[in-house]
């Protein structure tokens, strides 16, 4: 029985060491910290349809799950999402660089715009812009770009859903997060220090 439940644990990846060695469970639905001296931005783009606006947002966070900036944008002639979420990265990578980030994650929970990033030679249709994410990744130290469930992507979600279901189409960077979103910013920080 014993034998079985550890291998439940270990297939499901819920079972992860603390920093004093003990085991705790953690949940594979909640958000999850950079490692300190780092600064984790999750972005998102809401795209609709080619002839509409699409709402870009990133919310960046430090180890702690404390929100340094949020952004949020609107932007035009958007053929496909994926153009939408390739333009999201570069003015997120435009703006962070413009603060003085240079440690960052960058994270999204849309696997094809990390897959372009990573491999653009498989993406010629994309060149151009892929190529200016190629340049701006030199402004940074450190630049790392990894994957989220929309779960725990969920807050740039919001925040870029905002700007077409409220009409917010003016551009603004702010500190700290979005005070609509307090309370769930909260949570996923105080989840990020158990």
């Amino acid at each position: 029985m014993v034998d079985e439940a550890d291998q439940w644990f270990k297939l499901n990846n819920v079972l992860t060491p603390d920093t004093d060695g003990r085991a705790c469970l953690q949940s594979v639905d909640s958000w999850s910290p950079p490692e300190e001296g780092r600064i984790k931005c999750n972005i998102h783009a809401n795209w609709r349809n080619a002839s509409l606006h699409s709402g870009i947002a990133w919310i960046a966070r430090d180890h702690s799950g404390n929100v340094i900036h949020h952004a949020r944008d609107a932007i035009v002639n958007a053929p496909n999402r994926l153009i939408a979420e390739i333009r999201c990265v570069i003015w997120t990578l435009t703006s962070l660089s413009d603060l003085g980030v240079t440690n960052v994650i960058i994270a999204s929970d849309y696997n094809e715009v990390m897959e372009a990033i990573e491999l653009p030679l498989q993406w010629p249709r994309y060149r151009a812009l892929l190529h200016q994410i190629t340049k701006l990744k030199e402004k940074f130290v450190t630049i790392t770009f990894e994957g989220e469930t929309i779960r725990t992507n969920g807050i740039a979600r919001d925040i870029a859903r905002s700007v077409l279901r409220d009409g917010r189409f003016q551009s603004y960077l702010a500190l700290g997060g979005p005070s609509w979103l307090q309370d769930r910013i909260a949570r996923e920080e105080t989840r990020s220090r158990d």
